[in-house]
């Protein structure tokens, strides 16, 4: 069974408003699929600095390995985007931080994975009108 991690900009309202009609529906009685979440864990994020830090060439790569590959440590992911350990090591820190990836120990190794043990990862960004700087308008 494939479960997604839902990385989102812009949309925390979005997400309250859906989380209250799905507790409305299951407090009613509605156990139908409309109850459930299409996502297995939603991050989402309101800042462009946070949003370029994710988007970040040397970032994407390293979560193409992770998904696609599983390395079972820092030193397989470094191996597997052909760079430095060190940077590597950075780099999967700063994803750590922003809690798109965890870090599951193996005996010595730090292997990483998706938030949530995700294995697909699906960006949803949107930019409105009502938002400046990747903020929502306060007076709308």
């Amino acid at each position: 069974m494939t479960s997604t991690l839902k990385i989102t900009f812009g949309q925390a309202t979005d997400h309250r408003e859906a989380a209250r009609e799905r507790l409305r529906r299951a407090e009613a009685g509605d156990d139908g699929d409309v109850v459930e979440q299409d996502a297995g864990f939603i991050l989402n994020f309101e800042s462009f600095d946070d949003i370029e830090r994710l988007m970040r060439g040397s970032n994407l790569a390293l979560l193409e390995v992770i998904v696609n590959e599983q390395p079972d440590s820092i030193r397989q992911t470094a191996e597997a985007v052909d760079r430095d350990y060190r940077e590597v090591h950075r780099n999967l820190n700063e994803l750590e931080s922003l809690g798109v990836i965890e870090f599951e120990q193996e005996g010595a190794s730090k292997q990483p994975v998706l938030r949530g043990g995700a294995d697909t990862i699906d960006l949803s960004f949107t930019i409105g009108r009502d938002s400046i700087d990747g903020r929502p308008d306060a007076t709308a």
